[in-house]
């Protein structure tokens, strides 16, 4: 699904991209995607990544691997000169998200990281409401809670890789919550002074946690819709695997003189705006994208073609810093984060 319906197309389809090559190890499923999925019947399909990495006029290499292969794959990258775009979390842990990054920095390239949510019509929609006063002119608490899986992906098997910590570095969270955490980030600033805690409350079966709760506060972020009033906080709670009946999805933003609600995993889900009284004054609805990630491809493309700076686009750094705040919350969990 990744491949084929969020982000494989637009690779294609955004202005100034072509998929000139895809690798995938299985014997013919790289020649099959080439030949059934990409238009034009000019894409190669490679089962070595080094054969890959040869391929004549590649410029930028996509990493959708499952996390814990990150960091080998994008030495590899780095090392023949690609500038690369890696899906979210960029590593299991800060301190590999951190080394992946430096890895980029070091060689003089590009790594761009797919947190996508950052582009969607609704995320840009909330970044303007908050700069024209919305909610007022300071952001004084954050709050959000999800209940159930939030749309988590290839969750039938026993023990699904999202939910094995060697494999993902830990249970929905990593997936999941970093989404969120990523665009508290972009839309309010960086969090600090953070505290959490993880456990496993539902899921015996499961090594992995399956409860998430954490709090923080703002620091200095130029990039934040909003400035954050002195002692702003932020509280985020995950319960994966309630027993709860009906699931619950909400990022809360509050200001001086209003605030703002949405879901946090959907990519055109409604956003409410409502007064200091708590009436609703507004409500926002969006189409449902045709390929997910192609809004922030689409930048990405932009920037390795030097046409335009965005702030929507994401980082290594913005990435080790979701990273870290999740580190956080998981450390007693898993007895360290190394």
């Amino acid at each position: 699904d990744v491949c084929q319906k969020k982000s494989g197309p637009a690779f294609y389809k955004c202005e100034g991209s072509d998929l000139a090559a895809v690798m995938r190890r299985t014997p013919g499923k790289a020649k099959e995607y080439a030949a059934t999925q990409v238009p034009g019947g000019t894409c190669v399909g490679y089962e070595d990544i080094d054969e890959f990495l040869k391929h004549p006029g590649l410029d930028a290499v996509y990493v959708s691997t499952r996390p814990g292969t990150h960091l080998d794959i994008c030495k590899k990258v780095a090392k023949a000169g690609k500038a690369c775009y890696v899906e979210k979390p960029v590593g299991r842990c800060a301190e590999e998200a951190e080394e992946i990054n430096k890895v980029f920095q070091d060689a003089g390239l590009k790594l761009y990281t797919a947190y996508i949510s950052r582009a969607y019509d609704r995320t840009q929609t909330v970044r303007t409401l908050l700069s024209e006063g919305a909610i007022g002119d300071k952001i004084t608490n954050v709050s959000y809670k999800l209940v159930g899986s939030g749309g988590a992906r290839d969750m039938t098997e026993d023990l699904p890789w999202r939910l094995d910590a060697e494999q993902s570095g830990g249970g929905l969270i990593m997936d999941v919550g970093c989404h969120v955490l990523d665009r508290i980030d972009y839309i309010c600033g960086p969090l600090v002074n953070v505290k959490g805690r993880a456990e496993n409350k539902h899921s015996p079966l499961v090594p992995a946690e399956d409860f998430v709760h954490l709090t923080a506060e703002f620091g200095e972020g130029t990039w934040a819709a909003l400035s954050t009033d002195k002692g702003a906080t932020v509280e985020c709670t995950w319960d994966f695997a309630s027993e709860e009946q009906t699931p619950f999805d909400e990022l809360h933003i509050v200001g001086s003189k209003g605030s703002l609600k949405m879901a946090g995993m959907s990519p055109n889900g409604a956003v409410k705006v409502y007064n200091e009284k708590g009436e609703l004054q507004q409500e926002l609805t969006f189409d449902m994208p045709e390929h997910t990630a192609q809004a922030l491809i689409q930048t990405v493309t932009n920037d390795l073609r030097g046409m335009e700076k965005s702030n929507i686009v994401s980082y290594g750094d913005n990435a080790v810093r979701t990273q870290r705040v999740i580190d956080t919350a998981l450390n007693s969990y898993y007895g360290g984060r190394e």
